[in-house]
C-alpha cells in the first residue's frame, strides 16, 4: 500500500511539475506565430494539457501527498515543503487564469508574464525538490512552538488511542514521539 501510494505520488508530481514548467512556453498569441490556425491549435493543445493532464496530476499529487502524511514521521522540513507545494498550486491557478484570458480575441500575454510564470514554477518545483531530497534541518526556534508540539488530545477517528510510531505514557494514553 505504502509503495503504491509513493509511486502514484511521484508520478503525479512529475507530470504536475513538468506541466507547470512547460505550459508558460505554450501561452503565445498571433504576433509570435505564423497563422491563425496555428494559434487555435496551440491554444487547444494548451487547454487540453492543462485540463486533462496537469490539473488531474495536481489533484492526485496533493491527495496522495496528504495520505502519505499519515504513514511517515513529519519532520520540520515538511512544513516548508507544504509551503512550496502551495506555491506550486498558486502558479497552477495563475497559468489557468492566463489560459482563460487567452480565449478573448484581443488577449496579448506579454513575454515578461510568461517568463514570470516560468520562473515561479521553476522556483516552486525546485524548492519542493530541495526539501524532499535534501531534508534540511531547521534551526531551533525558527518555527513557532505551537506548530511543532502536540495538543495533548486524543486523535479523532482512532478508537483504541494507539498511534503508529508512538510510545505509551504512564497513564496508558498514547503520546506522539
Amino acid at each position: 500500500m505504502l509503495i503504491t501510494l509513493k509511486l502514484l505520488h511521484i508520478m503525479a508530481i512529475t507530470v504536475w511539475a513538468g506541466g507547470l514548467i512547460a505550459l508558460p512556453a505554450l501561452l503565445r498569441r498571433d504576433e509570435e506565430l505564423s497563422s491563425r490556425p496555428v494559434v487555435v491549435r496551440l491554444h487547444h493543445f494548451s487547454r487540453f494539457a492543462y485540463d486533462a493532464l496537469v490539473s488531474p496530476a495536481a489533484v492526485l499529487a496533493i491527495g496522495t501527498g496528504t495520505a502519505l502524511i499519515f504513514f511517515v514521521t513529519a519532520d520540520d522540513w515538511l512544513f516548508l515543503k507544504l509551503a512550496a507545494v502551495a506555491a506550486m498550486a498558486g502558479i497552477h491557478m495563475l497559468v489557468g487564469r492566463v489560459l482563460d484570458q487567452l480565449e478573448a480575441p484581443d488577449a496579448r500575454p506579454t513575454r515578461w508574464r510568461r517568463a514570470a510564470l516560468l520562473a515561479g514554477a521553476v522556483l516552486a518545483v525546485g524548492a519542493v525538490l530541495m526539501m524532499v531530497l535534501g531534508r534540511p534541518s531547521i534551526p531551533e526556534g525558527w518555527m513557532p512552538g505551537w506548530l511543532l508540539e502536540g495538543q495533548d488530545a486524543e486523535l479523532p477517528l482512532i478508537s483504541d488511542g494507539s498511534i503508529a510510531g508512538s510510545s505509551s505514557s504512564s497513564s496508558g494514553r498514547a503520546m506522539p514521539t
